[in-house]
């Protein structure tokens, strides 16, 4: 469960006078910090927490301004179910309202009317109400960009959190941003093992290169098989996206140093390109990923068409 769960909110509304004064003193000498009128953390609570954690903290934080049938939804919820969001997180928590058809922003929420709607599909995480995994990434796909879009449709589907029914399911009933939403679903792979393949693959799709395949294996009877993240077998290429969780996180470290995992990943490469059909191998970081020229040029260089 996430970090965010256990962040103690201390919450004013209620209070006796007296206790009100001796916290927002504690404010004003820097021990407390105010997160929301009337919800308090301690000073550095939230500073180790990632994006998506503090904004699970705003949620919690905004739970008894919820209405009797507000359910969180869209960027918020992928913060309570823990899927991956690609992009700013947004400072209000995004809410869906049955009972209206208009949306509008107020001091603590982003307001989604959704009437006439069907009935939200709503879960229960840590005491928040949310919608579930196939609704929030439809609405995620019909609202951001394919940037952010993809890497949650992708990842609905790998952990089998929804099956791409349940995503045309609410795609059918979307009331506004339907075609939008519609290439991000239409696009969804469950073979995308991490955001920034699924960042990857938009990259590819705005840039008009050939479709790649995705998890190709290079395997020769008695040797060791090397699993690539995209092969272009017209163009012979293998394009790999190189993130720093490889060689720097401990747990896909699995005790090993650094120098280790360069190593080992050289092994892998040479094993690669040991195959004839194999003329390049590219390497995509996060920060290439975030620049489609850088991409473009990488692509071009190794061979690969690009409109």
């Amino acid at each position: 469960m996430s970090r965010a769960h256990d962040v103690e909110l201390i919450r004013t509304a209620g209070l006796p006078d007296a206790e009100r004064r001796a916290l927002e003193r504690r404010v004003h000498r820097g021990s407390l910090e105010r997160i929301r009128p009337g919800v308090l953390v301690r000073r550095g609570t939230l500073a180790g927490l990632f994006p998506a954690e503090r904004h699970l903290v705003l949620a919690r934080a905004s739970l008894t301004r919820l209405r009797g049938a507000d359910i969180i939804s869209h960027e918020s919820a992928c913060a309570v179910l823990e899927l991956p969001l690609v992009g700013r997180w947004p400072p209000k928590v995004h809410i869906s309202d049955p009972t209206t058809a208009h949306g509008r922003v107020t001091a603590w929420f982003v307001r989604h009317g959704v009437e006439p709607r069907p009935p939200l599909a709503a879960l229960e995480r840590g005491g928040l109400p949310v919608t579930n995994a196939a609704r929030t990434a439809v609405d995620v796909a019909a609202s951001r960009p394919l940037l952010s879009a993809v890497p949650v449709i992708d990842h609905v589907l790998r952990a089998a959190m929804a099956t791409t029914s349940d995503l045309d399911g609410e795609l059918g009933r979307l009331r506004k941003g339907q075609s939008k939403a519609a290439i991000a679903v239409r696009m969804g792979s469950a073979l995308s093992e991490s955001p920034a393949e699924s960042v990857c693959r938009v990259r590819f799709r705005q840039l008009g290169v050939p479709e790649p395949v995705q998890q190709h294996a290079f395997h020769r009877p008695g040797e060791r098989t090397a699993i690539v993240d995209f092969w272009f077998p017209e163009q012979g290429v293998v394009v790999e996206v190189d993130g720093r969780a490889k060689y720097e996180d401990p747990a896909m470290l699995d005790d090993r140093t650094t120098a280790d995992a360069h190593w080992r990943e050289k092994q892998r490469e040479d094993f690669m390109r040991s195959f004839s059909e194999v003329r390049a191998v590219v390497r995509l970081t996060w920060a290439d990923l975030m620049d489609p020229d850088r991409v473009r040029v990488k692509l071009v260089r190794a061979g690969i068409p690009c409109r």
